[in-house]
């Protein structure tokens, strides 16, 4: 990740310039540029450098319209080479990025796969159960209409045939 002197002296503009391109595009508070290097100094990420690019170079092409009464030779070079590479290591950012969301979106997948199963094991299970649970209140309600001596002898089948009831 490029310095602020790095981007400078790839921009062809004063470190200076470059500094007040980071507070107007405020890349501090949005957490691309840090004091992460050697003695403090402001390294800025693939985006960060990106949009400085975009900024410092649209200003310097305003600026470097060819006119007719002025030397080119006085104009800032532009290092097309440097500010390729910045965009180029934002795309190796972008494409690493996709590959892991890509990654994370097989894996959710996967699991989304393993819950629908559960899901159809545990919707039929559930039907298993309201079915037996249909069958014992049927039961029950047999049973409530039953008179005593119909409990007794196994009428409207609610012990079984009468040969398994001991009769004395």
């Amino acid at each position: 990740m490029p310095t602020i002197k790095e981007i400078a002296d790839a921009t062809g503009r004063g470190k200076s310039t470059v500094t007040r391109a980071v507070n107007e595009l405020g890349l501090r508070e949005n957490g691309h540029a840090k004091p992460d290097g050697p003695r403090g100094a402001l390294i800025i990420d693939a985006e960060g450098a990106s949009m400085l690019a975009d900024f410092l170079t649209k200003g310097t092409e305003s600026k470097t319209a060819p006119e007719p009464d002025t030397e080119t030779a006085s104009q800032p070079q532009i290092d097309v080479e440097a500010i390729v590479s910045v965009y180029r290591e934002r795309i190796d950012d972008l494409k690493a990025q996709i590959e892991s969301l890509n990654d994370q979106l097989s894996m959710k997948d996967a699991q989304i796969k393993e819950l629908n199963i559960a899901l159809e094991n545990a919707q039929g299970a559930a039907k298993e159960a309201q079915t037996e649970t249909r069958r014992a209140h049927d039961r029950v309600i047999l049973m409530a209409s039953a008179g005593v001596w119909e409990r007794l002898t196994g009428f409207k089948g609610l012990l079984g045939p009468a040969s398994d009831v001991d009769v004395q």
